[in-house]
């Protein structure tokens, strides 16, 4: 147990010291939260009880914004923290809710039951404890259909059936990671050996317990052949097919085999899904040795029907039916929250691609997952509500439910209309009318549309006769809006009753959104332009730094100073000798007082690191002093080498990147010895080798981007 003043860490807390002691630079939450697969929010509640420990160990925990965790101390103390975590990684104590989380994974995968000490001996509890445990994850088993039954003196253990172990075992596998995180999880699995053990470390303690990381890779090579049975997944559909089929044949090998309802079963067995389906059975009953049984395909058939994808090379998947229902459900929201939204081809094109699978899956009684729900539900109370009526017209139509997850997704389409349509009320348009004779029926066009439309600003009305000559004066409009057809390379034509009917209105947002969306690509352009100008700009200061470092870096050999105050000095004035405007005086003055600050000291080495930003130097420089002997830096520590990196006040971001190479470098062991050793050139091109890398690893990385 790991206890030091009365101060307890859990397993969370002293994994995060371990990333923080490890790593050679700041670590981002972000970058935390994907090492351990918890969130932020989980992160921040576990550093908040880390400040009294790290006292105890003469460690600080520092947070810098844009920058990272980092722990600030004496080597000493670091190296004794982390041999003290190391050393008890073997006792560690889990936070109630991780506790219960393991415990749902064992006893999904138990096939015995299992008695309390057996758990209290693995998690250092009393039985009284998982008792209480045990309580608390009952409920979530029996929102599976599944009971957890507990006999005195039998042990505890879980009875349900193959499918509602299966989706407890998927409901735990997306508590843990997001659709995201397994997409990153199962693509990794296609790079090399070492990413897939770097993997499989990172994770080797959640859900992917159940799946065995080297069928996983088996089945990824049979499901991207899907292509060639006619199909192209998304990437969610992708994940699900994965977990789906790796979960199944995990649970094959055991002898678990799933059963399927024959009424259904021969509905989907003459569809061509069902052919797909077969054949990736075929392949995988190859590479795997084993045998699928028909249910086990059926319910892959059940996974193709319900994800989210496009037949390649056939007629669109989903018939009018499909287009009826959006239509309709357009018509419901419309009402509900007045807003028009029937001109909305975004809308419609989305709405419909995915109302087809979803309405296999509810057809089907499939599980929806939706981790949004909680959110849209607290932020966007109207428009659910909206979605849950157009839900109700659904189901009278499907004659099956549509579950709270589902409403959810219509939800989301819907509000990402709403917010389009607001956008489009505050933009502004140019319009340019155009009729016959230029008279008439168009001014009373213009007067229908500038009441219809607050943001249409009808610039001017012309005849045909004379519309190439207007627009040759006046280029700068977004649409023409005419009661005649008639076509026009320079700018979008939209045709309509002199009246303006109801599907002129939808017929007039529709190509308003599209010229949305074209002014949206030309300020992309724009931007994209002033980032590769910015991307220039920037190699251009790190090339900078690089010439000055380079006719800048200077080495000093034997230095007669005999202590830390005549070496500032002295630095000072080797600095002056190849600067002549530089005071001395005023620039060691400034060396201490960044010293004061906290001084780096490699104390095994025997290598001080002096550094500051003063407006007393113009141009970047590094020195490396060689002291005849060692004098005391602080604290007893004897200093043989003295590294100073030096630069402007306002040097730009750049130049103090391509610097803190250095100072980087200062973690590889070879580099150490390189500036301690007594060959002053090997010295000289080790500190150019440690610029030349960084610069060129930040040219790339700009130009990659």
């Amino acid at each position: 147990m790991l206890e030091k003043e009365g101060v307890q860490l859990n397993s969370r807390q002293q994994q995060i010291l371990l990333l923080l002691l490890k790593s050679p630079f700041p670590v981002t939450l972000k970058e935390m939260s994907n090492e351990m697969a918890i969130s932020g929010r989980t992160i921040q509640r576990e550093l908040s009880g880390l400040d009294s420990f790290l006292e105890s160990h003469d460690l600080v925990l520092t947070k810098k914004t844009g920058v990272g965790l980092s722990l600030n101390g004496e080597k000493y103390a670091k190296e004794k923290l982390l041999q003290y975590l190391s050393s008890n990684q073997s006792n560690k104590i889990f936070a109630p809710e991780e506790r219960q989380y393991i415990l749902k994974q064992l006893l999904l995968t138990l096939k015995e039951p299992t008695k309390l000490y057996s758990f209290s001996n693995k998690f250092r509890v009393t039985e009284a404890t998982i008792s209480n445990d045990l309580l608390k994850v009952e409920p979530w088993f029996d929102k599976h259909d599944i009971k957890l039954i507990r006999k005195p003196g039998f042990g505890v253990y879980i009875e349900g059936s193959e499918k509602s172990i299966r989706g407890a075992i998927v409901d735990l596998f997306y508590q843990h990671f997001s659709q995201e995180q397994l997409m990153e999880v199962l693509s990794t699995y296609s790079y090399s050996s070492s990413d897939k053990v770097k993997l499989h470390l990172s994770i080797k303690n959640h859900l992917l317990q159940f799946i065995d990381p080297e069928t996983i890779t088996k089945i990824e090579t049979v499901v991207q052949k899907t292509e060639k049975w006619g199909y192209t997944l998304t990437d969610s559909a992708y994940v699900g097919l994965v977990v789906h089929i790796a979960l199944a044949v995990q649970r094959l090998k055991k002898g678990e085999v799933i059963t399927i309802a024959q009424e259904g079963f021969k509905n989907i067995k003459d569809m061509p899904e069902y052919q797909a389906a077969s054949q990736m059975a075929q392949e995988l009953e190859s590479e795997l040795d084993i045998s699928i049984p028909e249910s086990e395909i059926g319910y892959i058939t059940m996974h193709l029907l319900g994800a989210k994808f496009k037949r390649l090379h056939a007629s669109p998947l989903y018939t009018n039916e499909v287009d009826e229902y959006v239509d309709q459900m357009i018509q419901i929201v419309e009402s509900e929250i007045g807003v028009s939204l029937a001109g909305d081809a975004i809308l419609i094109e989305h709405l419909s691609t995915h109302l087809g699978p979803a309405i296999h899956r509810m057809k089907l009684n499939m599980e929806f997952r939706n981790p949004l729900l909680d959110n849209i539900k607290e932020k966007y109370p109207h428009i659910f509500a909206a979605a849950s009526k157009a839900a109700v017209y659904l189901e009278k139509e499907l004659h099956c439910p549509v579950p709270e997850e589902e409403i959810g997704y219509i939800a989301m389409h819907f509000g990402a209309a709403a917010v389009r349509n607001e956008e489009l009320q505050h933009s502004s348009y140019r319009v340019l009318l155009v009729c016959t004779s230029g008279i008439g029926t168009s001014h009373l066009l213009s007067a229908q549309i500038e009441r219809q439309f607050s943001y249409i600003n009808v610039v001017d009305i012309v005849s045909l006769l004379h519309l190439n000559e207007w627009l040759r004066n006046n280029p700068s409009i977004d649409v023409i809006i005419s009661t005649v057809p008639f076509e026009c390379e320079e700018q979008p034509v939209v045709v309509v009753n002199p009246f303006l009917l109801p599907q002129d209105i939808q017929l007039i947002k529709g190509h308003l959104k599209q010229v949305k969306n074209l002014k949206k690509g030309e300020k992309e352009i724009v931007r994209k332009n002033i980032e590769i100008e910015d991307k220039v700009q920037k190699i251009n200061r790190y090339g900078e730094a690089m010439e000055q470092l380079l006719n800048h870096t200077f080495i000093a050999n034997d230095s007669n100073a005999l202590s830390k105050e005549e070496v500032i000095k002295q630095v000072a004035e080797y600095v002056q000798s190849q600067f002549n405007e530089i005071n001395s005086s005023a620039l060691a003055e400034e060396l201490r007082k960044r010293e004061e600050i906290g001084a780096l000291v490699m104390e095994e080495e025997q290598l001080a690191m002096l550094h500051c930003r003063s407006p007393l130097i113009n141009q970047l420089c590094i020195c490396l002093f060689k002291l005849k002997k060692a004098v005391d830096w602080e604290h007893g520590m004897n200093v043989h080498t003295v590294l100073a990196l030096l630069a402007p006040k306002n040097a730009p971001k750049e130049h103090i990147a391509i610097i803190s190479e250095v100072s980087k470098a200062l973690m590889e062991e070879d580099f150490v010895q390189s500036l301690t050793g007594k060959d002053s050139e090997e010295a000289r091109n080790q500190i150019k080798s440690v610029l030349g890398k960084g610069y060129l690893a930040k040219s790339n990385a700009l130009l990659s981007g």
